[in-house]
């Protein structure tokens, strides 16, 4: 339902606790109780959907146990969102690294230790909901007491979130599709070579998914305040340049890594790695462009830039992949990601006007392009020589930081919350 967006937005809108509190209420007991709804319409179509999906009369048990995972499930989501609202970082890993140790160690004892075999991973997980619903609800009962309810304000969230909700399964289309048309027009085994380069490329994402945890509640939590559009300013180009960094480190260097972690067999992953590392450079990049949109509560721009990204990615892996191949799908990806950005950022300016200096930025990207190009085809008889040689290349970005003068004495380095975040 796209509710924690709406959440994040309503929830900066105002100093006061009490409203606050109506925010997460009325997120809360909205998304359970739809949950709930859903939960018995699948419970009541259990055996037919077990009929119609695998034609086992037993899976009818495993859909009604994830059925009421749902509307558990969601008590950790608001959980989650409430702690990031208050910026508790660590409060945020704890609960939910203690809820996969937790899953991982019922699950050991349930199918290993008991037998249980698959029935043992559903019980597994809905336990783990069910405890993290219990910790939710001692930690935050005041805040999601039923009385703190406000059907209006559940209206104006799902009317905010509407449109985010055909765009999330559009961006599943975009980051999902790609292995289906390499199976399609090539093979298997390159579908197991294209998935080895999307791990690599993962590396980069561990930076972008941690900063766009971070980046959504410490932007929305400062946008009343007088120097606000300078910092979203100033973020656009350090947020690049550090996930450039990264992206050129990964592309430049994926023949090595496949060398140490893979056999031979595998080598062709490290061109996938290099476009899909950029790729997830862009995603990171979509959560700044969505923030004008979000500011001036309106949506409708994103689902708009994601399902278009979508139907691009589908006409392009029709284009590319018989051509190029798996590089072909991961070329198609990245074109796709990029294109989200550049629509929100346009849009943005004509919502809510930020003075992004584009043309750095445009430079930046430029030159990490080109120095990953660079390095991904510079391959050298001595392996030592070419790592010195691919770490020089990499030392080229460097004087960026300072040439595109992304460090100066500003309020963004200043400030601390920026530390914080």
């Amino acid at each position: 339902l796209a509710l924690d967006n709406s959440a994040h937005r309503w929830f900066w809108d105002t100093e006061d606790t009490e409203d606050r509190k109506a925010t997460l209420a009325s997120w809360a007991w909205c998304q359970i109780t739809l949950s709930v709804a859903a939960a018995v319409l699948l419970s009541v179509a259990g055996d037919w959907l077990a009929h119609i999906l695998v034609a086992r009369p037993d899976a009818a048990l495993y859909i009604r146990l994830s059925a009421w995972t749902l509307p558990l499930a969601a008590f950790g989501m608001v959980a989650t969102g409430w702690l990031r609202m208050q910026r508790r970082a660590w409060s945020t890993l704890l609960l939910n690294v203690g809820a996969v140790i937790t899953n991982l160690s019922l699950t050991v004892w349930f199918v290993v230790g008991l037998d249980w075999g698959i029935e043992g991973v559903f019980r597994a997980q809905l336990i783990t909901a069910a405890s993290t619903a219990l910790l939710t609800l001692a930690i935050m009962r005041d805040w999601i007491h039923p009385r703190h309810f406000r059907i209006e304000r559940s209206r104006s969230m799902l009317g905010y979130a509407l449109p985010l909700i055909p765009a999330a399964l559009a961006f599943w289309v975009v980051n999902a599709v790609d292995r289906l048309f390499v199976q399609r027009y090539t093979s298997t085994a390159e579908v197991g070579v294209y998935q080895v380069g999307f791990a690599i490329a993962s590396v980069v994402a561990l930076g972008t998914q941690a900063f766009q945890q971070a980046w959504g509640p410490f932007s929305l939590s400062i946008h009343k305040q007088d120097d606000a559009r300078e910092f979203y300013a100033e973020a656009l180009l350090v947020y690049l340049w550090i996930a450039c960094a990264a992206s050129i480190a990964v592309g430049i260097f994926a023949p090595e890594i496949l060398r140490v972690f893979a056999t031979s067999a595998y080598q062709g992953g490290s061109h996938v790695a290099a476009l899909l590392a950029f790729g997830y450079v862009m995603i990171g990049l979509t959560y700044i462009a969505a923030l004008g949109p979000g500011l001036a509560r309106q949506t409708s721009p994103i689902g708009t830039a994601v399902i278009g990204a979508a139907v691009l990615n589908i006409a392009l892996n029709f284009l590319l992949t018989p051509r190029m191949g798996k590089e072909g799908a991961a070329l198609a990806t990245l074109l796709s990601q990029a294109l989200v950005p550049l629509y929100l950022f346009r849009r943005s300016q004509q919502l809510y006007p930020i003075p992004y200096r584009f043309g750095p930025a445009f430079v930046l990207v430029s030159l990490a392009a080109a120095l990953t190009w660079i390095g991904a085809g510079l391959h050298l008889h001595n392996t030592w020589l070419s790592v010195l040689a691919k770490l020089a290349l990499l030392a080229m970005f460097v004087p960026a930081l300072f040439v595109l003068e992304i460090v100066r004495p500003s309020h963004l380095f200043r400030r601390r919350g920026v530390v914080d975040a």
